[in-house]
């Protein structure tokens, strides 16, 4: 029997059309025929897969959905995340039990010694919450005893607090869930997340009070399973795990 699934994207977004390509011929290599659709709302044939976060919600309330998202780390132009039902750590990347760290060794990425703790605590911007804790993301805003901010880039939110523009000198980066995170903490720098959406969460504090500074291979052994190359995708085969049972 054929399995089915609609990609949805939105061609003016300039990534979104040509990946949607490569999505169907991957999925096509594994046995699931897929038609593409910029349709807000569910288009009836088989499971969804979502290009972006920013126009789907419609979607992601009922029922189950594969969403492409910002790769946590490395190239944006040639990664992305896969993950199902969720966003973030809050989805499921159908990650292996044992996940091989070849992966995560062949992506050729460093992982910078821990830096010494300074006296800034950088509060890290982002563009929305993505969180049930939090309504507003200035509502989070809000609760951080920080000295500085570091504005998201694509988003202007406005705070009195002095600008950083790097993390030196840095006691903590402060991130709510944002992939700030990931690139901090890859970056030596202490960092606290406080959403456990967070792709993060394991390897960071989650207070002021609680800044952590811990083996790091684990985590990024898994974390390498989470998101894959535009290649993989229209190759098909090293995704076929994410369709397993389906």
């Amino acid at each position: 029997m054929t399995r089915l699934a609609s990609i949805h994207c939105q061609p003016r977004i300039g990534w979104q059309g040509p990946l949607a390509l490569k999505m169907r011929e991957g999925l096509a290599k594994i046995g699931i025929q897929a038609q593409i659709t910029d349709s807000r709302l569910r288009a009836g044939l088989g499971f969804p897969i979502l290009l972006g976060t920013s126009s789907w919600r419609g979607i992601e309330s009922h029922g189950e959905y594969l969403l492409v998202d910002r790769c946590s780390f490395g190239d944006t132009e040639r990664y992305v995340s896969l993950v199902w039902n969720g966003h973030g750590r809050r989805g499921d990347h159908r990650i292996p039990l044992s996940p091989c760290p070849s992966r995560w060794e062949g992506m050729g990425i460093e992982l910078a010694p821990w830096k010494q703790r300074g006296s800034r605590v950088v509060l890290c911007g982002q563009t929305e919450p993505y969180s049930p804790h939090w309504g507003r993301i200035e509502d989070w805003y809000k609760t951080v005893p920080a000295t500085h901010f570091r504005p998201h880039p694509a988003t202007n939110s406005p705070n009195l607090l002095p600008t950083a523009f790097d993390f030196s000198d840095c006691k903590a980066a402060v991130v709510l869930n944002s992939s700030i995170a990931v690139k901090a903490v890859m970056g030596g720098v202490p960092t606290v997340t406080m959403d456990e959406g967070s792709m993060a969460w394991d390897v960071t504090g989650h207070s002021l009070d609680d800044i952590r500074t811990p083996d790091r291979r684990p985590w990024a052994h898994v974390l390498a399973w989470t998101q894959w190359s535009h290649d993989e995708i229209r190759e098909g085969t090293p995704i076929a795990h994410l369709f397993e049972g389906m």
